[in-house]
Formats: C-alpha cells, structure tokens, sequence
C-alpha cells in the first residue's frame, strides 16, 4: 500500500512538473519577468556645441554616482567621515543624506572618475558607485560666451540659451531598458540591464561664433563697464553679408560651471532680452525714410537752431560740443555727422508718420529678428494711432521706440549690405554624432530693406561722423576706415526718463567702403561720462581693430584726410 501510495504521488508531480514547465511553462515565465522587471527610461548622450573654429564650449563626459541603500544608515557616521574627503564636503551633510527616507538615493551626482575610484576603493558598507547614462556637461570655458552657451539641469535638459533654444536637436532620442526590480517595482542595485531600444545620441551644433573674436569683445567690453562703473553692457559683432554672429558679449556674465552660484539677471541674454530707447544711433533710419521717400534729398537745407517747439514740449540738440549756430542752414548729412536732435525732428516731420513708420518697420523693428535664443524681445514700435502730438518728431532721434541691440545691429547690417535684410543667425551646423554635416546654415535674406543707393548715401553719412562729427576721433582706427555712429539715451523709467541715467552706444562698420563688420557697443549707465562718443565708440575702435587682424587685413598708411567743411568744432566733450 506504501509503494503504490508513493507511486501515485509520483505520478501526480511528475505531471504536476510537466503541467507547470512544459505545457504553461511559457506563461508562468512571462508572468514572473513581468513581476520582477521593469521598463526604464535611458536617456541619450546630449550632443556637444562649438564656436565655428572648432574651439569647444559643452560637451557630455561619462560620469558616475554614489548611491546609498538601507544597509549604509549602520555606522553612518564613519561611513560619512570616509566618504567627506574624497567628495569634499561636510560628513554631517553627508550623513544626512544617507539617512533619507529614501530607497537606493544618491548622495553624490555625477561625479569625476577619480573620485568614483576612490570610493570604490573604500569599499564602504551600503555604498555603490554606478554609471551614469546622461554623463556630466563639460564646459572648459568657463565665461567665455556664457550668456550665449546657457546651461542644463541634473537631468540633461537644457535650461537657459542654446541648450534651451536646441535642446531637441542636442537631447537625441531616449532609449527603453529593462532592470530587475523589487515588489515596489525600484531598480535593484548592480541588476543587469537589457535594452529594448538603444538610445541615440543627440547632434552636435556648430555656433556661427568665433572664439577668439568672442573673447577679445567680452575683454573690450568688460573693460569698459569697469572704466566707467556701468550696470551693463552688451557687444555684438556680426558679418553683414551673410547675418552670422562672430561675436555676442554681455556684462555681467557668469561661469557656467557654477550657474547657481550667480543670480538669474546676470544669467540673461541682453541682446535679445532688452529693448532700450537707441537714441541718436536711430537717426540712421530717419535719413533712410527721408530718403526713400524722395521727400528729401542729400541737397536739402533745413533751418539751423538748437531748439524747436512741437505740441507743447521743447526739443534741444545735445550739450555735447557740437551745437549749431554757425549757419543758418544744415544737410541731412550734417544733422548725422553732429547728432542734432532738433534737425532730425526736422526731417521726421517733413517726410510725415506713413513714410517714417513704413522705412521702421521694413527694417524689421517692432518684430522678432527670429535668431532663435530663447526670450527674445520684439521691441516696442507703437503703431501711428497711438502716436501723440510730440512722437514723430522725438522718435526720429530714437526716443519713444525701443529696440534691442540686435534689432539695432541688423539695421545697420542692411545699410553696410546695400539695402539687404538678413536674419541674424548663431547657429553654423548640425553634426550627426558620427561626424556627418546634417545641415549647414547659410545667409537668409527676409527683404530688401532699403534701396543700395540709399544704402550708400548712408554710408557716406556715417563715415562723415567719424571723420568730421561725433566719432572723431574716438571711432577711428589707424590704419583702416570705419563708420558709424554715436548714441546718448536717456533710459526711460516709471513712465518718464530716470534722472542723470543714460545709455551710451556706438554702431558702425569697418572697413567703411567694403564693409566685413560690423559692430555695437552698448553701455548702461555708464559714470564719469554719459556720452556714446567717449563711452561706447573707444571699445568699439578696440573690437574693430582686432577683428580687422584676425581677418589677416593688415593696417595701411592713412591717406591725408580731406578738410571738409561743416560747423565749427569745439574741445568739449562730443557726442
């Protein structure tokens, strides 16, 4: 009765067994997978960013983390003694951080391989050291175009600048995996992963930024914020013929490396982010009106005076050396080369609100220039229904409309062009990570802006100013022609102008016949001096300069300067 007893028995698990392994066997494995694993997220190598150069600004490196679980909170106190000189920080914070509520934490992220290497040796109790898939952004350069740059989050997402504005051309595609997990389905420690679908790495982006130019402007710059104790300021350079940015400094600044450390408004992009009132550097598109609408010619003559009266307010040329008085008539090339407000007003009123407001918008004010940085400014340019008695006449010498440095600059890049406007582009190339060009960037042209003979007189306008006006001879440059202009704007505020505060400016181009640059320095609230001339047009000589040499365009012998006759110049400070 025993052996057949047990006979039985062994018929029913053999059954049972083949039952169970052979003929479900599949389900009952499918269904264990399902409960001891999970689908995880892996996120892709973020492509790297470079100036056109080649020089590199940010790029990803593969890092690791220090994760503790619950054995760690036994002896945590010298497990964190151990741990607080390699990771250079306090053992009680460290502590602390083992001692979460949390399963598997990290206490250190992405971390260099040195110090993983040292923790590994250690051989801590509840301590591990795993790989990471996002791998830690790399930014040797610390300063060097940081506003531009931006940075990215614990996550790898970007957060300000061109890792924000591109971060899907940067992030790549994520991949899936599957990991072993415990019952609250948490990734266990050192599980083996399997990969349903391998991530794929994001493209690498080439700026239209020229590294060495970059550095020379943002020392230019921060020299000159510094000399005259200003709140900030902002350099552009820019190629006319194409819209690239080869150069884009804001002060202040910050370390990208230590993005935290600094406060968000040193974090901000300047020249996109903030329209300002331009001043005098606006009467270029005043003359640019008046001469495209064939209400004023170069041959013109308007009435000599330092002030005028228009709806009940007072408009005054600038205290700046450069007053009228000893003709009784100007050219409009004259108001340009000597900055007269009244004169300008003048020309604004002559050619009338449909033409004045029609030349401002064809070079693209009061919209985006579509660059494609992040919180970018329209700028504001009120339509002429909103216009009151006083706005024609004060916003043909640049107050009531504002604009943004690069707005500003991209005018005066049509004018150097010969009438063309272009879109102003930071980005070269999209490189795939196996180093084939996706797509490479190119000149954009939106309209013709002006006609290339009106270009031309302007031109001839702004080189006046350096030879005879406002920018000499603090806007000249040995050895080579430059043009442009100067600018001193009162900063509005709280519904009216601040007190004493302006912004100083300069605008212009080198060489003057040929243009290959052109260039904007930007100061606000500069001290001991208000004037763009003083201010403002020194850097932007500096820039010019150096730009002109890293070109391989050697400096040549200046030719005797023409005597030209205009109003008498005095030895007080100009503007």
């Amino acid at each position: 009765m025993l052996f057949y007893g047990l006979f039985a028995l062994a018929c029913y698990l053999g059954w049972r067994l083949y039952d169970v392994q052979i003929v479900h066997g599949g389900v009952y494995a499918r269904d264990a997978h399902r409960q001891q694993s999970a689908l995880f997220r892996v996120s892709a190598r973020r492509g790297s960013i470079s100036t056109s150069d080649g020089v590199l600004l940010a790029r990803s490196l593969p890092s690791q983390s220090v994760y503790a679980d619950a054995s760690a909170r036994a002896g945590v106190s010298a497990t964190a003694a151990r741990l607080a000189p390699v990771l250079h920080e306090p053992a009680a914070a460290i502590a602390n951080r083992i001692l979460a509520q949390r399963f598997n934490h990290s206490i250190a992220w992405k971390i260099p391989d040195a110090q993983a290497k040292a923790i590994r040796a250690l051989a801590l109790p509840g301590i591990n050291v795993q790989d990471e898939t996002t791998g830690k952004r790399f930014v040797p350069s610390g300063e060097l175009a940081s506003t531009v740059l931006g940075f990215v989050g614990r996550d790898d997402n970007g957060l300000a600048g061109v890792e924000y504005a591109f971060d899907d051309i940067l992030r790549g595609r994520p991949g899936l995996e599957t990991l072993e997990t415990d019952e609250f389905a948490r990734a266990l420690p050192f599980s083996k992963a399997h990969y349903v679908e391998a991530p794929k790495s994001g493209d690498d982006i080439v700026l239209t930024l020229d590294s060495y130019l970059q550095f020379t402007t943002q020392r230019a710059l921060a020299d000159t914020v510094h000399r005259f104790s200003a709140r900030s300021g902002t350099a552009i350079v820019m190629d006319p013929q194409t819209g690239a940015i080869l150069a884009l400094a804001n002060v202040p600044n910050y370390d990208v490396r230590e993005y935290a450390r600094y406060p968000p408004d040193d974090w901000r992009d300047r020249a996109v982010t903030d329209a300002y009132e331009p001043g005098s550097t606006f009467k270029l598109v005043t003359a640019a009106a008046a001469l495209e609408s064939g209400r004023v010619t170069t041959a013109s003559q308007f009435a000599t005076r330092d002030r005028m009266e228009i709806g009940g307010a007072t408009i005054y040329n600038a205290e700046d050396g450069f007053m009228a008085g000893t003709g009784s008539s100007e050219t409009l090339a004259d108001i340009i080369a000597y900055s007269h407000n009244v004169g300008a007003a003048e020309v604004g009123l002559a050619i009338g609100r449909r033409a004045f407001y029609r030349q401002v918008r064809k070079f693209g004010f009061g919209d985006e220039t579509a660059i494609g940085l992040p919180g970018e400014s329209a700028g504001i340019v009120p339509p002429p229904s909103r216009w009151s008695a006083t706005s024609l006449a004060t916003m043909s010498f640049g107050q009531g409309v504002a604009v943004t440095p690069l707005a500003l600059i991209r005018a005066y890049a049509a004018i150097a062009n010969g009438g063309w406007l272009l879109r102003p582009r930071i980005l070269d190339a999209i490189v795939a990570p196996d180093g084939r060009v996706v797509y490479r960037y190119g000149r954009e042209v939106e309209r013709r802006a002006l006609s290339a003979r009106t270009a031309a007189t302007l031109r001839g306008f702004l080189r006046a100013v350096v030879l005879r006006g406002t920018g000499n001879p603090s806007a000249h440059v040995a050895g080579y022609t430059t043009a442009g202009k100067t600018g001193t704007a009162q900063i509005a505020e709280g519904g009216g102008y601040a007190p004493g505060e302006y912004t100083a400016s300069f605008v212009g181009f080198i060489p003057a016949e040929r243009p290959r640059f052109v260039i904007l320095v930007k100061v606000e609230r500069p001290r001991g001096s208000i004037y763009g001339s003083v201010v403002a047009a020194p850097a932007f000589a500096q820039i010019a300069r150096t730009c002109m040499l890293h070109a391989g365009v050697m400096p040549q012998l200046d030719p005797p300067r023409r005597r030209l006759v205009g109003p008498t110049r005095t030895s007080k400070p100009r503007e």
